[in-house]
């Protein structure tokens, strides 16, 4: 064992301190009368080496009080300095060996999380909870001397980096890893689909914050993003096809989303599923039996008619109720006796039943005497409805997806997934949500992944709350936001007019749509009509079109179903021009489906005008989630999705004497890409 010596005459000079030497444990002091051992745990820090005029001092930090080492040769100082510096180093290495590789696992899960990194944050304070002396010593100051190995120095060097980590070091390293997957599979993305991804849909892939939130403006491509995610997720080995859920609304996303991922060998096993799917799925595992679907829960035409029934049912049982009824009706819809149209009322009224269901009876404050009148109408549907399901041992889609979130909670169900992905999420409802936040909270490294449009969310009046995705991190915590700004369908003088349009309400989530088509002229056209000409109107239009463009598609569309023409004009249409593809929808059955030219009809000012000036539904209003403060912001949102359906032309039919609102902005200026026909 090597022995540092001080100089031969600081005895002479009664200095106390003759000579060390070091061990595993420590450093050992000679002294005149005894010998001193300091541990390497009792050094808060390397020593300081100081120059005397002709001699050194070496200067020890220690826990109890610091020691200083005198009389020391130059060359015996520089030894005993860089032996203890070593040593010293290397003792706290050991021990924080354990930590760094804590973190390293952490780190080397990928993207930094708000989770993981707040798991690293937790990792050094529990070290500083338990005495671990390294947590408290500021490792960014130190340099590491030569001689250490490398996995020394990597320990040191990672607990040097972590102790001076701040959330901008933090979204470095997120920055440093995207560019680093969309460099490494670069090839992936140029090939998954028949043209290369974006550079906005790679980031969106690649992006993995613990909930993401990717806003897709119309037509750029969701779906691509949707099955991308999962593949690249599944080439970079960052989760088996078994880890993954995807989540749309409906059963034709659904398929169409398992269609996309078959046609990849590494993604063919991945789930789908829709949001009732996948709770009849968590009920049939947990209670061992599949739940019994009611009928009218499955069938909107049997739901409908049943509701007409009771309602029929209770006029003839009760004489009162019958005469309330008409009396309503005659006051408020302008139907006309002997007796009423008990499908349409059934129709109108089946949405309130649900959300009476589902949230409740309103305060009798809220409620003026015609809705609270109409309450006591709606109410004994909502009772028959729910003897119906209690006598047949039924449940119905809402009562699935609340017994699915609570069984989630309760841990009684396992969530297989570690990432769950989310189609037009703008359509989301308070109980879905519930149900993936139970999802999310059930599996802590669980990801969420929602790609919507909130400029598209069209559907409260089925419990659709946009501020979900508007408020998107204050409901779920932690997100990224990326967007997709590059839309495939229309122009951009149908982007500029829409774009505007929708953005006048400042709610809205601000997007800028770049195009992949270009004109260099208007392309949404004003046509004031009068209201008994809308049919030439639109003949014009079909046969202009199909003169310029005979294998054109061309949608006629309108705010309600009765505005639309009937089966027989659609006939006339197709027969006399052929060669046109030509359908009728409304503009909510528009949503998700495009054309060449769309022409939109029942734009006027009135009850069922466009926006409608006086709401049929404002008892279901009340119920539904808090309606937004802006003037008609989801009917404008409704007037978006009409205008980029189209891929080249949008046609407006204004009422030439009383027109929309709507229309009057566009033509009123501040719109280059709408042009007035006259």
């Amino acid at each position: 064992m090597q022995i540092f010596r001080a100089h031969w005459m600081a005895p002479w000079f009664n200095h106390p301190f003759l000579a060390s030497e070091l061990t595993d444990h420590g450093v050992v002091l000679h002294l005149k009368r005894e010998r001193h051992s300091v541990s390497w745990h009792e050094l808060s820090a390397p020593p300081k080496l100081a120059q005397g005029r002709r001699l050194y001092r070496l200067h020890l930090y220690c826990t109890q009080g610091d020691i200083e080492l005198g009389w020391l040769p130059k060359v015996v100082a520089e030894s005993l300095y860089n032996a203890i510096t070593l040593a010293w180093f290397r003792f706290q290495a050991a021990r924080i060996l354990p930590l760094a590789e804590s973190c390293l696992k952490v780190l080397e899960q990928g993207y930094l999380r708000q989770s993981r990194w707040q798991q690293l944050q937790q990792l050094l304070t529990q070290a500083s909870q338990f005495e671990l002396q390294q947590a408290a010593i500021n490792w960014a100051t130190l340099t590491p001397p030569m001689g250490l190995s490398d996995r020394e120095a990597a320990a040191l060097g990672l607990m040097a980096t972590l102790m001076a980590a701040d959330d901008t070091w933090r979204e470095q390293c997120c920055a440093d890893y995207c560019q680093q997957m969309l460099a490494d599979f670069s090839d992936l993305f140029d090939s998954l689909e028949a043209h290369p991804l974006t550079p906005a849909q790679r980031l969106a892939c690649v992006v993995d914050e613990d909930h993401n939130l990717v806003l897709a403006g119309a037509g750029c491509g969701k779906t691509s993003v949707m099955t991308a995610r999962a593949a690249f997720l599944v080439a970079s080995q960052q989760a088996n096809p078994e880890d993954l859920l995807l989540l749309a609304f409906g059963n034709e996303a659904a398929a169409e989303m398992a269609e996309r991922l078959a046609q990849q060998p590494t993604t063919r096993t991945v789930k789908t599923s829709t949001f009732h799917a996948l709770g009849l799925m968590i009920l049939s595992k947990v209670n061992g039996h599949t739940p019994r679907l009611s009928p009218l829960a499955q069938q909107e035409s049997a739901r409908i008619q049943a509701f007409a029934q009771w309602l029929e049912q209770l006029c003839s049982e009760d004489e009162d109720y019958n005469l309330r009824l008409q009396n309503w009706l005659r006051l408020h819809r302008f139907q006309v006796v002997p007796q009423p149209d008990y499908r349409r009322v059934a129709r109108e009224w089946a949405p309130i039943v649900t959300a009476l269901k589902l949230y409740g009876e309103p305060e009798p404050a809220d409620l003026s005497s015609e809705l609270a009148e109409q309450l006591t109408l709606v109410l004994p549907l909502l009772h028959r409805y729910q003897h119906s399901l209690a006598e047949q041992g039924h449940i119905d889609f809402d009562d699935m997806i609340e017994q699915a979130t609570e069984l989630v909670r309760q841990g009684r169900f396992t969530v297989p997934w570690r990432y769950i992905l989310v189609d037009e999420f703008q359509d989301i409802s308070a109980p879905r949500a519930a149900l993936l936040q139970a999802l999310r909270d059930a599996v802590p490294e669980l990801s969420l992944f929602c790609v919507g449009d909130d400029w598209q969310a069209i559907y409260r009046f089925s419990g659709a709350d946009v501020t979900l995705t508007t408020r998107f991190a204050e409901y779920f915590g932690a997100s990224r936001v990326t967007k997709l700004d590059k839309t495939f369908r229309f122009n951009n003088q149908i982007e500029q007019v829409a774009s505007r349009f929708v953005q006048r309400n400042p709610e809205q989530l601000p997007k800028t749509l770049t195009t992949h088509l270009r004109s260099n002229s208007p392309s949404v056209h004003v046509l004031p009509v009068d209201s008994n000409s809308q049919i030439d109107a639109i003949s014009r239009l079909l046969g202009q079109v199909a003169a310029e463009q005979p294998q054109a598609s061309v949608y006629v569309l309108a705010r309600f179903r009765f505005s639309l023409p009937d089966e027989a004009q659609l006939v006339a249409w197709r027969r006399r021009f052929p060669s046109l593809n030509i359908a009728v929808h409304t503009l909510h059955g528009a949503k998700g489906k495009e054309a060449d030219h769309v022409i939109i009809l029942g734009l006027s000012r009135g009850k069922y005008g466009f926006p409608p000036e006086q709401s049929a539904t404002a008892l279901l209003d009340i119920l539904l989630p808090e309606a937004e403060t802006f003037l008609h912001a989801e009917e404008r949102r409704l007037f978006y999705v009409g205008l980029t359906r189209a891929r080249q032309q949008v046609f407006l039919l204004a009422d030439q004497q009383i027109p929309s609102t709507f229309v009057k902005e566009l033509s009123g200026g501040g719109y280059p890409g709408v042009s007035k026909w006259e």
